[in-house]
């Protein structure tokens, strides 16, 4: 599946595979447990089970791929929803597959039952009459099991109603899908308990227009099972079917009758709310700022600057945090003002759906804009977040172009001007940032002069053409309105670029940095305030540069009677700098997160010895409780596109 990865991730193909496989299985199982056994005795009780068979398929792999599982349900999201039409074809094929693949197993636990309720009726397969067994897999019109039991001629429900059947049953089934999953629906029950409801609209239909049809409602669960039966001796009977037609009845309508039911249901809302919608501001819907960039670049610090600027403006902001493990730093020194979301144990690209639960709860509380932080070590970020964003959620956020920060050190170092002392693979992935880049950020400008400033951005723009190049100083606030500004304007795509990837270097690039979340316990467990963090830092930078542990990055929180500090250590050859936080006294425990090209046990182990020499008189070692030491994992993105959408 990479080569189509443009299209349909593996992910998605599997979600539509298994999710429709569930689907028969449960569903045509329940017609072939009825017909041929008995043991349900009324439509009602199939259509029970086929509608608990759609919830269950959306309930397991809705977070994969959507959960259309119906060709008829992805040509209508196509129409009006902008699902891409190529990416459309290969979900059909896993409808499909799933379909086939589902029945041919079904026929292998009822082969013996089948057999006996042929014989036991008459019935010799693939000749007139055989459709009787036939309807266990694909669908009839009139529905067998009724013409025989009430004597119905085929001609009462000819070619032309049987269609006309399957069209409004599908509109029907459409009209509720649209309305259920529309964010707009203030009247619905909610995502959580939507496939529920759309579950119980097949099984309504299916009650009322079964006899007429058998009710298919979908494509993909009609062929599907149809091409078994074709292949295991029902043969004409199958396809085209006694009466013909069954690709205008089973295929056709139901396309057209879903594209029908959803713009019923968008014209008698959406549509007629138009003016409501033109009264309504670009906020409607949250701006995603997302602000990648590697360790130590400052992002955490124009993070919260932004805010600021934002909330100066009137408008409600949100944030979402990001890390490896538990016990980060931004989250707490981000979030004395509302309202942070701390996404951990992995990055956005391989929590996907981890990363649209945050945004969907700060879009909830209503967050007009959110600004999101990826981990430090994270690339790769347009083919694996904002494309699959730009796809599959462009109703819900309207997203910035990307934004990456970019340390002056290490833009010399990624511009070849510098020798740099991280791992090749490290800074391979600090290449690999800048290039994706939408609008490359060169934070710190104050630690410059102009001159410096002017020539590195030339250099940037220079090597990085296709990226828009600024710059600003999150500490001081200078050039952050201008940036914002250009971000909220809504000029400009997000995503633009693509890049090839290397992911046995990225993931080595990742790997040889250890990483360590670590927390003291004790409220104003570090009495001596700003001096021993200082203290502290001055002495991991000296131990960490004599041990030639080249620094990713290391931040501290250390709260204390003299206040709330935050100290950042970024390069073992330049001092740390320490940032006092709002008010007098702070209370909690010290946060310390550190991420050190070193193996993690070394790093933790230094980092506790350390911890036991400062201080006044107390060992701070023995206070520590939380410790989170790892290395991070190979990089197993939910998505990866290879074209921008």
């Amino acid at each position: 599946m990479d080569r189509v990865a443009t299209m349909i991730s593996r992910r998605e193909f599997l979600g539509e595979f298994w999710g429709t496989f569930l689907l028969v299985f449960l569903g045509v199982g329940s017609v072939q447990a009825a017909v041929l056994t008995g043991v349900q005795r009324g439509i009602w009780q199939v259509a029970v089970v086929w509608g608990i068979a759609v919830a269950l398929a959306i309930y397991a792999f809705g977070a994969a791929s959507g959960a259309h599982i119906n060709p008829a349900m992805t040509v209508a999201f196509v129409v009006w929803r902008g699902f891409p039409p190529k990416k459309a074809l290969w979900y059909f094929l896993a409808q499909l597959v799933g379909a086939i693949m589902a029945a041919a197993l079904l026929y292998v636990f009822f082969k013996g039952a089948l057999a006996h309720f042929e014989a036991a009726n008459g019935i010799v397969r693939g000749l007139p009459g055989s459709e009787l067994s036939a309807m266990t897999f694909g669908e009839y019109f009139p529905h067998p099991g009724v013409t025989k039991a009430l004597g119905w001629p085929s001609s009462i429900t000819p070619v032309s109603l049987a269609a006309f059947t399957e069209l409004v049953g599908t509109a029907i089934l459409a009209a509720m899908v649209f309305s259920l999953t529309d964010s707009k629906n203030a009247g619905g029950p909610g995502a959580a308990l939507a496939p529920v409801f759309i579950g119980l609209t097949v099984a309504a239909v299916i009650c009322v227009l079964a006899p007429l049809t058998q009710v298919g409602l979908n494509p993909a669960r009609d062929f599907g099972p149809r091409l078994v039966a074709y292949f295991l001796g029902w043969g004409t009977i199958a396809i085209p079917g006694p009466s013909g037609g069954f690709f205008t009845v089973y295929i056709l309508a139901p396309c057209l009758g879903a594209i029908i039911g959803a713009w019923l249901y968008q014209f008698s809302t959406d549509y007629g709310q138009a003016r409501e919608k033109i009264r309504s501001s670009s906020m409607s819907i949250p701006k995603l700022v997302i602000i990648g960039g590697f360790l130590g670049a400052g992002k955490t610090t124009l993070m919260g600057r932004a805010r600021q600027e934002l909330a100066s403006r009137g408008l409600k902001v949100g944030l979402v945090t990001n890390d490896q493990a538990k016990g980060l730093v931004d989250t707490a020194w981000l979030g004395g003002q509302p309202k942070v979301v701390e996404l951990t144990g992995s990055c956005f690209c391989c929590n996907f759906a981890g990363f649209e639960r945050a945004l969907n709860e700060l879009s909830q509380w209503g967050a007009e804009v959110i600004l999101a932080e990826p981990v430090g070590s994270c690339a790769d970020l347009s083919a694996t977040v904002i494309q699959p964003l730009k796809d599959l959620a462009k109703d819900k956020y309207q997203t910035a172009p990307f934004s990456v920060v970019l340390d002056p050190v290490r833009a010399q170092e990624v511009l070849g001007t510098r020798k740099s002392l991280l791992h090749k693979d490290a800074l391979y992935i600090l290449g690999l940032q800048v290039a994706e880049a939408d609008v490359i950020v060169l934070n710190k400008v104050d630690l410059l002069t102009t001159g410096e400033k002017e020539e590195l951005l030339s250099q940037l723009a220079k090597k990085y053409p296709k990226a828009q190049v600024t710059s600003l100083s999150a500490k001081e606030g200078e050039g952050v309105s201008t940036w914002l500004k250009e971000l909220m304007s809504g000029a400009g795509q997000s995503g633009r670029q693509i890049i090839e990837v290397d992911y046995d270097r990225y993931a080595n690039g990742e790997a040889v940095l250890g990483w360590l979340n670590l927390s003291v316990g004790g409220d104003f467990s570090a009495r001596g305030g700003e001096r021993v963090l200082k203290d502290f830092l001055d002495t991991l930078r000296s131990e960490l540069e004599s041990s030639k542990m080249e620094t990713g990055h290391v931040k501290v929180l250390w709260p204390s009677l003299e206040g709330n500090f935050l100290g950042n250590l970024t390069d073992t050859h330049r001092p740390p700098v320490i940032t006092r936080g709002p008010g007098q006294a702070a209370s909690g425990p010290i946060l310390v997160n550190a991420r050190v090209e070193s193996e993690p046990d070394a790093l933790e182990k230094l980092v506790r010895r350390i911890l036991g020499h400062i201080g006044q008189g107390d060992s701070l070692e023995t206070l520590v409780k939380d410790v989170y030491c790892l290395k991070p994992g190979r990089p197993n993105p939910t998505h990866r596109y290879a074209q921008v959408v």
